[in-house]
C-alpha cells in the first residue's frame, strides 16, 4: 500500500493503530494480573484511561510487525495487489483497461512498459509514482480510503490472530472461545483481502482517468 505523508494528523490512521492495539491490551488486562494491578489499581480514573490508550497506541505500534507477516503470507503467492496487473488474464481490470494503464505508464516512464516483463521492484516504484499523481490531481479519497481499511484489517487480523494463538495455550478447554476468534480472524483476512483489492483496482482506474474530462 501507499503511504501518504502530506497530512500532520489523521484521526482514522490513529484509531487504525489504536483498535488492535486496544484488543491486545484487554488480552494482558485480562491475563496479566500484574499488568492489571499497574496500570488499573483498585479503580479506574481519568489517568488511567489516558495511559491505557497510550499503552494501546505503542501495542498498536508493535503488533504491525506481526501485520507485516501476516500480510506477507496472505499476499505469498502474487504479491499485493497492485502486483495483479502485472499477470496477464488477471481479473483486477479489464483487458482493455490494462492496455490503457500499460500505455498510461510508459507515458509516465517515457518508454515503453511491459507490465508482464517488469518486476516487483520496479512496479512498486511505478506504482507509487502513479499514486502520486493521483493524489496531486485531488481524486485519491476512495483510494485513501480503502488503504486506511486496509490498515486497520491487518492490524485486527494481527490482534485476533495473537488473541487465538494464546488462547489455544491458555484456554484450550474453552472451544467456544477459540471458536469466535477463529471466526474474527477469518473475517478480518476477508476485509483485509477485500479493501486490497478495492485499493488496486481503484488506484489504477483513477490513474487511467486522470487526463479525461
Amino acid at each position: 500500500m501507499t503511504v501518504d505523508t502530506s497530512k500532520s494528523f489523521d484521526a482514522y490512521e490513529v484509531i487504525g493503530i489504536i483498535t488492535p492495539g486496544t484488543l491486545v491490551a484487554l488480552l494482558l488486562l485480562s491475563e496479566a494480573p500484574l499488568f492489571h494491578r499497574l496500570l488499573l489499581g483498585q479503580s479506574l480514573t481519568i489517568g488511567d484511561l489516558g495511559l491505557f490508550l497510550l499503552l494501546a497506541l505503542v501495542f498498536g505500534q508493535l503488533i504491525q510487525a506481526f501485520g507485516n507477516l501476516i500480510e506477507w503470507m496472505v499476499w505469498l503467492r502474487f504479491g499485493l495487489p497492485t502486483n495483479f496487473v502485472r499477470v496477464r488474464g488477471q481479473r483486477l481490470i479489464t483487458p482493455t483497461q490494462r492496455m490503457a494503464l500499460e500505455a498510461k505508464i510508459a507515458a509516465m516512464e517515457g518508454e515503453k512498459i511491459d507490465l508482464s516483463a517488469t518486476n516487483r521492484t520496479q512496479w512498486r516504484a511505478m506504482t507509487a509514482r502513479a499514486y502520486a499523481r493521483v493524489h496531486a490531481a485531488g481524486r485519491s479519497v476512495h483510494v485513501d480510503i480503502y488503504n486506511r481499511t486496509y490498515g486497520l484489517c491487518r492490524g485486527l487480523v494481527a490482534a485476533t490472530g495473537l488473541a487465538f494463538f494464546w488462547c489455544i495455550y491458555a484456554h484450550r478447554d474453552q472451544p467456544a472461545l477459540l471458536v469466535v476468534l477463529a471466526l474474527m480472524t477469518t473475517a478480518a483476512v476477508f476485509r483485509m483481502r477485500r479493501a486490497g483489492i478495492h485499493y488496486a483496482r481503484t488506484l489504477f482506474l483513477e490513474f487511467i482517468d486522470l487526463d479525461r474530462v
